[in-house]
């Protein structure tokens, strides 16, 4: 199956943003001296690890996830819901059309909660943003020799042209 990615309705809007306010009210919760601020990763990175700390019931982990997953992936760029063999799910989609970079920030963190794995997202952000900016040097680096290799062959082809033209009309050596 095709990967299809669609924008967000206006229902997983809302969601985000719950998410969004959900996190603020994790920071007030994990890492009370961070509340009231703007919210940032280094606050979610201490309320991640606190919370860990902590053992939150399971009824609470999910929220803890996603409300840490959707604040990391506002940090990162333009949402979108990407459907593939595997399901649904939101991403965070870098460079359309050159690259086509994909992120799954609730599931990326998910993965850090079951390793309990804490401070990992602003170094997180930092990787991701060099490994999308190599991706589009690599991309542009790719559409220059693409279109130095159609040059190439339009050139190529052009004098391969001329060439034959001028072995059919020049005249015979020796006129």
């Amino acid at each position: 199956m095709n990967q299809k990615l669609e924008p967000l309705n206006q229902n997983e809007l809302l969601w985000i943003q719950a998410q969004l306010e959900n996190a603020s009210k994790f920071i007030e919760r994990f890492s009370p001296s961070d509340s009231g601020a703007p919210l940032t990763l280094a606050a979610l990175d201490r309320a991640f690890a606190a919370s860990l700390a902590s053992e939150p019931a399971a009824a609470d982990i999910n929220g803890i996830i996603n409300c840490v997953g959707i604040a990391f992936g506002q940090a990162l760029g333009e949402w979108v819901v990407a459907t593939d063999e595997y399901g649904t799910e939101f991403a965070v989609h870098g460079l359309p059309n050159r690259g086509d970079v994909l992120v799954y920030p609730a599931n990326f963190v998910a993965k850090r909660w079951e390793r309990r794995e804490s401070n990992f997202l602003e170094d997180a952000l930092r990787r991701i943003a060099h490994d999308v900016q190599s991706v589009a040097r690599e991309w542009q680096a790719f559409s220059v020799r693409n279109r130095f290799l159609v040059w190439s062959y339009l050139t190529q082809d052009v004098r391969n042209r001329w060439q034959a033209e001028e072995s059919r009309t020049a005249p015979p050596i020796g006129w």
